[in-house]
């Protein structure tokens, strides 16, 4: 499906894999957001973040990661446990759920929005 800027959009059921594979290369991924699990601070179809693959979390940090039942989803990084794992949950949820290592795909490293691209944990993150 080809949007109004002639820009490819894929559907995240259809190109998942292929998506984490690139991630897998190093490179640097934008995705548009869907959904309101991360609302207020990102918002369905309005904004996009950039992902990298990192090894290295931190508390805070946006994570998007593979679910169990292959669903891949941004969630925010609440705490970090001794044996790596993740406790994790969209900002407008209530409830947290862990993320085991391996289930990682890459963090956000920037969100643009209304064309404006901000870095990760600068003043307006």
């Amino acid at each position: 499906m080809m949007n109004e800027t002639n820009t490819k959009i894929l559907d995240m059921h259809e190109s998942g894999d292929a998506l984490l594979e690139l991630l897998a290369t190093g490179a640097k991924i934008p995705l548009v957001v869907t959904g309101s699990s991360m609302m207020p601070f990102l918002r369905h179809e309005r904004d996009t973040v950039w992902l990298i693959r990192t090894d290295r979390y931190r508390r805070g940090q946006i994570l998007f990661f593979r679910r169990r039942d292959g669903s891949l989803i941004l969630h925010r990084i609440r705490k970090i446990l001794p044996d790596g794992s993740m406790i994790v949950n969209g900002d407008a949820q209530t409830w947290c759920e862990t993320v085991l290592p391996e289930m990682a795909a890459a963090v956000v490293c920037a969100v643009t929005r209304d064309g404006i691209t901000r870095d990760a944990g600068g003043p307006a993150w």
